[in-house]
């Protein structure tokens, strides 16, 4: 009984602190892009748009590839893809092909890292992290990218 009780209270406290939640100060969000270029989040960020696995990466991408170069930057947003499950001779050629792309991409590639951020019951969809004066607001949940545009035009 101990044991279940135990387990139960481990699994909570990881879902806990495995992502992110509403007033969380990102203040200490600072992280290298494709270039390995430091971005940090300031008061004037308003959104993160994560992408954790492959095919939502991918479909971020092409949206942002159809949009002007200084689309993230005219809305205060950072896109922040999540590469540490790829094998690492997989990134050898993966993280390369980042630097093509014409806007910013923040890249994790440490499990450890973006475990900080992700929902592991979400982790299929893009998460849009809401933020104000780098306090968390909200923190939406995306299937497809026709979704995101509609949030990211309001």
């Amino acid at each position: 009984m101990l044991k279940k009780i135990l387990f139960t209270l481990g699994l909570v406290l990881s879902v806990s602190f495995a992502n992110i939640n509403i007033n969380d100060d990102m203040s200490k969000f600072s992280y290298p892009d494709q270039f390995d270029k430091i971005h940090s989040v300031t008061n004037d960020t308003k959104q993160l748009i994560f992408a954790f696995k492959k095919d939502s990466g991918h479909t971020v991408k092409e949206f942002l590839s159809s949009k002007e170069n200084n689309y993230l930057k005219e809305k205060n947003t950072f896109f922040v893809a999540d590469v540490s499950a790829m094998p690492t001779i997989i990134q050898w050629f993966a993280l390369p092909s980042l630097k093509d792309y014409p806007y910013t991409i923040i890249v994790f590639n440490d499990d450890d890292l973006s475990a900080k951020y992700k929902n592991e019951e979400k982790i299929e969809k893009i998460m849009v992290v809401l933020l104000e004066n780098m306090k968390v607001t909200d923190v939406k949940y995306f299937n497809d990218v026709k979704e995101l545009e509609v949030h990211l035009e309001k």
